[in-house]
């Protein structure tokens, strides 16, 4: 089982396949098993070699309790760490959810490291909210035991309509420690917006949403600033399916992958 040390903070990841590099990052709540369950490894490994992590307070990585741990220039280091733990200078990053928010922030801090970014389900622009949704998801996992807090999850999705979960991804999911994901959760209101460097962004970007989420104007905004970047929209799209969405996205992310510009997509 990899991993790589980040000033004392043991990163878990995995590889798969072969060809160009592409580092996956999911959102907070979910491990890297995330990617074998919603298929886009299967999809993507015979083209590309894929590098899955599991972000600091999930999965087989270390979950330290402090909400300064989370701070984002310090998550960025992870993935950087990473890199270098396999000898790679650059790598292209596909990141969704808070994992894409990660990409904004490696486009500002370590652009150099990227060969292209592909970033989904967020936007770089400051939080519409005032952190309330992140103050009653404290409050919810203040009173949850881990089991408590996955059967959440697969009540949620099971009310969507989504298949049951896997073997593989439920034991991934039970590895949380809800004292960690608390710690994340108040870090979240301090991260801050990245609108200030997306006309510097100067690698091929691909910026996906689906219509009906909240981040969906953002994204497409953000795809307009930045120089060069294409967008897709996902008719009829939920942020919780966003990753469900391999079948629509893996023609775009093999061209991001082999492209050095990318046209602009509606």
């Amino acid at each position: 089982m990899p991993f790589t040390n980040n000033h004392g903070i043991r990163i878990h990841y995995e590889t798969e396949g072969t060809g160009p590099p592409v580092l996956l990052q999911y959102g907070q709540y979910f491990p890297l098993d995330i990617w074998y369950e919603l298929g886009y490894v299967r999809a993507l490994q015979n083209d590309c070699q894929l590098i899955l992590v599991d972000a600091r307070g999930r999965g087989d990585s270390d979950k330290p309790y402090e909400p300064t741990a989370y701070r984002i220039e310090l998550m960025v280091n992870d993935i950087i760490s990473v890199l270098d733990d396999l000898g790679m200078e650059k790598a292209h990053y596909l990141g969704y959810s808070s994992g894409a928010y990660l990409g904004f922030a490696i486009a500002k801090f370590a652009q150099a490291r990227c060969y292209s970014l592909i970033l989904g389900g967020t936007h770089p622009y400051p939080a519409s909210d005032d952190g309330s949704w992140h103050a009653e998801q404290i409050k919810n996992l203040e009173k949850q035991t881990t089991a408590d807090f996955v059967a959440g999850v697969e009540g949620l999705l099971s009310s969507l309509d989504f298949p049951p979960l896997s073997p593989r991804m439920r034991t991934g999911l039970l590895k949380h420690d809800l004292r960690a994901l608390i710690a994340w959760h108040q870090a979240v209101p301090d991260f801050p917006a990245f609108d200030d460097i997306l006309g510097s962004i100067s690698v091929p970007c691909l910026l996906y949403a689906g219509e009906n989420t909240g981040e969906y104007s953002g994204a497409r905004r953000a795809a307009q600033e930045i120089p060069g970047a294409a967008f897709v929209g996902i008719p009829n799209g939920g942020h919780l399916e966003g990753g469900t969405w391999i079948d629509i996205l893996r023609p775009h992310i093999l061209q991001s992958v082999s492209s050095t510009s990318l046209p602009h997509v509606s």
